[in-house]
């Protein structure tokens, strides 16, 4: 039978009548969201919902992918007229098990009553009781079903399904249920990103209301000290997993992974793989393995080499995706939809080709994402779009908005006076308590546009009903930028609709023949088979291993965190008799000689080892040699107190950061990036740390922007820049290098201090500021979900004797009306966190 559909759909696909019928809907569609009116003729309307029903029952993925198109086109701009559409598509997306767009259609046309045959019926509610679990309140797509059952039976599962197909939702109600059933149980959810974090403790601490255990679970997002609650979830990236872990008393039941593919991203993924490895010496978690292509599923192989895992594999999701080539040409933009003879002319109605135009003109009155390769880009566009908005109906959240960032921020930062227009940016380097802001402006709609950098593709969930690409490229420092992998694209095109807003989400590819790469979006991809980056790099840059094995990589390299981070992991390894795991691996393919070398300069470096071999776990992104030059500094020390790190409050925090900073500075372990003197390092670290505001900051480093330019007799750069230049040093220099450098420092100090039996104890300001924050008060605040600006006007507003351990304090406090006083913002933001 599915031969026989099969053969029939090609067969339709393929003739005259069906091609005339599907130019003349899209025609149709295009007219449609360009705000014209446009007529499409019934006869068309049956012969079109007749091909979707044949396209539907194939099991070919690309033709049901034409079936899903040409039935949310019909929807759209067809079924207001046309109301008998309204069953048929009921009945199909019944069958397909995609019963998100039937709870939709509901909401759409909720005045329509129809009845099928008693078979029919039958047949549907079946279908629906068949999706629906009792421990959710709603019926499941045939994918979540699959994989609710999976995971309900203990079993280890790795999933990849597109990122609109409702995955993370499922596994997150599903550890829920485990966490709140048990006894008591740990969790551990990776998650690439700080910015994803406070997005996932905001959906667990959801999900925890919807079934009344807020009480009952802790949500753990930063690394502290002293006990857990007897139900907690660990929200944390790779790093503050890891920094956990080093504390060897936590188990964990469960181990969620998710955006999984970064196991091979260049940045992330020797850390991801360490982190793994570290929890299963001392847990046996159920693993639940997250990621959006399949082509990852083979990608942890190695490193669960005694887990077999249950595949959940998807490519379906419930949101169609409409791609179309969009090219100015004369007076007009020519729209042809991807895989198809459809091509519709239109006027342009502007003179020029500026993307602001073509975004404009498209997307008018629909909510917009544009990615954009850089941060200027994306500002420069958002203003651009904010031009060509003339009428600005006033809206109150805009408003208020547009207010936060002033007060903020700053008043002259371009994004208050786009936000009133209903246009934003949003990148990497923007204040975590605007991005928030952004994004639930986002997800309410009340934003229209947004220019945005690859954030799109780390998993934040920002789906839009149009996204607009022009020469997407993934920018290098210093270097030709290079195509961004296959991956990184579906994930982005993947917030092209919104599940249970659209049946479909527009993709528009701006000028596609002019693209540096034109590959993004062949039907027919050769995916190289993806392994993880610690055995990529061996393969493919041995030399730059041994030179980190030698600890002559340099220091000031982008790349040198992974290459000493692998050559820590090799010595590791070699000092637990563990190496041949890694050699054996089908995933090396060096030869007999290179492995020869290898191990020649693993054994080299470990019998130079001065240091404890587990302080290199401790430290893993800092080379071995850089350690034992500390390591012998502080060791031939006989005075400590000037060389203990001080708590963040003390008066001469500054003169020690320095000092402490200059010898990690002297033995390679901490290099200021971004041409930024150590001393200015140590001033922000200082401010960041105790918690000064951020628009404090931003002030000093515009100041200092406009001084370094007059000096210098340059012209001073923009408010916008001084914004991006503060966020990116605090992330990148203060929390990343200097926090790594001071974690490295303190486990080395620690130990000569116990072996030596001194009586002095150093503080751990990398956790410190790793938050941002060193009260207490501020700290819970932050660890239960908040973004760092919101918990310090929260914490500025209290009196010192109030104590607020959990959410539940937080919500008591919300109640009695003592927080009235705090921004409208950061009060959204709170009811976001407790409702």
């Amino acid at each position: 039978m599915s031969n026989f559909i099969n053969k029939l759909a090609m067969r339709v696909i393929k003739s005259e009548g069906y091609k005339e019928a599907s130019k003349s809907l899209f025609s149709s569609y295009v007219l449609n969201f360009t705000g014209q009116e446009s007529k499409f003729d019934r006869k068309e309307i049956s012969k079109l919902i007749s091909s979707a029903q044949i396209f539907y029952k194939s099991e070919l993925e690309e033709i049901k992918k034409e079936g899903a198109i040409i039935l949310s086109m019909l929807l759209d701009i067809c079924a207001a007229d046309n109301q008998d559409l309204i069953p048929i598509a009921n009945s199909i997306f019944s069958n397909s098990g995609d019963f998100p767009n039937i709870q939709l259609l509901t909401e759409k046309h909720p005045q329509l009553n129809f009845k099928y045959n008693f078979y029919t019926e039958a047949q549907m509610e079946f279908r629906q009781s068949l999706n629906t679990i009792e421990e959710l309140d709603f019926p499941l797509t045939d994918y979540q079903r699959s994989l609710w059952h999976d995971l309900s039976s203990d079993k280890d599962v790795i999933t990849a399904a597109p990122t609109s197909a409702g995955k993370t939702h499922i596994i997150l109600s599903y550890l829920m249920k485990k966490i709140t059933d048990s006894d008591g149980a740990f969790a551990a959810i990776i998650v690439p990103t700080r910015a994803l974090i406070s997005e996932v403790a905001g959906k667990i601490y959801q999900l925890a209301q919807e079934s009344n255990n807020e009480n009952e679970i802790e949500i753990c997002t930063v690394p502290k000290e002293g006990y857990f609650g007897e139900k907690t979830f660990f929200v944390m990236t790779q790093e503050r997993l890891h920094e956990v872990l080093q504390r060897g008393d936590v188990y964990f039941d469960y181990l969620f992974i998710d955006e999984a593919h970064n196991i091979t991203d260049k940045n992330r993924g020797v850390l991801l793989h360490l982190t793994i490895e570290k929890m299963l010496e001392d847990s046996f978690p159920q693993v639940i393995v997250s990621m959006p292509s399949p082509s990852y599923q083979d990608s942890f192989t190695s490193i669960f080499k005694d887990i077999e895992f249950k595949k959940k594999l998807t490519q379906h999701s419930p949101v169609a995706k409409i791609v179309m080539s969009v090219v100015p040409k004369g007076q007009e933009l020519i729209i042809s939809r991807h895989n198809s003879s459809n091509v519709k002319h239109i006027k342009k109605g502007f003179t020029a080709t500026h993307l602001a135009d073509i975004v404009y003109k498209l997307g008018k009155g629909q909510s917009n994402i544009i990615y954009r390769n850089k941060t200027n880009y994306c500002e420069d566009l958002a203003n651009e779009i904010s031009k060509r908005i003339v009428e600005i109906t006033r809206d109150p959240l805009l408003e208020e908005a547009a207010d936060y960032v002033e007060k903020f921020v700053h008043n002259e930062f371009s994004l208050a006076d786009n936000l009133r227009k209903g246009v934003a940016f949003h990148y990497g380097p923007l204040p975590s308590s605007i991005r928030i802001m952004v994004e639930n402006l986002a997800k309410s709609d009340n934003i229209k546009f947004i220019a945005c950098t690859s954030t799109l593709a780390e998993g934040v969930n920002l789906p839009a009903k149009n996204l607009f690409l022009k020469n997407p490229l993934q920018p290098i420092m210093n270097k030709p930028s290079e195509r961004i992998e296959n991956v990184k694209i579906n994930n982005i095109t993947g917030r092209a609709g919104r599940m249970l807003q659209h049946f479909s989400g527009n993709i528009f590819l701006i000028e596609p023949d002019s693209w540096t790469y034109k590959d993004y979006f062949n039907d027919v991809q050769e995916e190289e088979e993806k392994i993880p980056t610690y055995f990529k790099s061996l393969n493919e840059e041995l030399d730059s291993v041994l030179l980190a094995l030698k600890g002559s990589y340099a220091h000031n390299e982008k790349d040198q965190y992974r290459f000493y981070t692998i050559a820590n992991k090799l010595i590791k390894e070699y000092s637990s008799h563990s190496l041949n795991n890694t050699l054996s691996a089908k995933e090396l393919t060096l030869n007999e000689k290179e492995r020869d070398s290898l191990v020649k300069y693993v054994k080299s470096a470990y019998d130079d080892l001065t240091v404890a071999s587990f302080t290199l776990e401790a430290n893993p992104t800092i080379g071995y040699i850089q350690q034992n030059k500390l390591f012998n500094f502080l060791s031939e020390q006989t005075h400590f107190d000037e060389w203990i790190l001080p708590h963040p409050r003390s008066v001469n925090l500054y003169d020690v950061l320095l000092k402490v900073g200059n010898k990690l500075k002297e033995f390679g372990v901490y290099t200021p990036n971004e041409g930024y003197s150590l001393d200015y390092i140590c001033v922000i670290t200082k401010k960041w740390i105790q918690g000064n505001s951020l628009k404090e900051i931003i002030s000093e480093q515009i100041d200092w922007d406009k001084k370094m330019a007059y000096d210098n007799n340059k012209s001073a750069p923009s408010i916008n820049t001084s914004v991006r230049n503060v966020i990116t040093v605090i992330n990148n220099d203060v929390r990343f290098r200097l926090s790594n450098a001071l974690r490295c420092y303190q486990v080395l100090l620690t130990n000569i201090l116990l072996s030596r039996k001194v009586d002095l104890s150093s503080v751990k300001l990398h956790y410190f500021i790793e938050i941002g924050a060193c009260d207490e008060r501020m700290i819970n605040l932050i660890n239960m979900g908040l973004s760092r600006e919101a918990a310090k006007e929260i914490d500025s507003k209290l009196h010192a004797s109030v104590q607020i351990t959990s959410t539940k304090d937080l919500l008591e406090l919300n109640l009695s009306g003592k927080l009235e006083s705090i921004h409208t913002i950061t009060k959204k933001e709170l009811l976001g966190l407790l409702t």
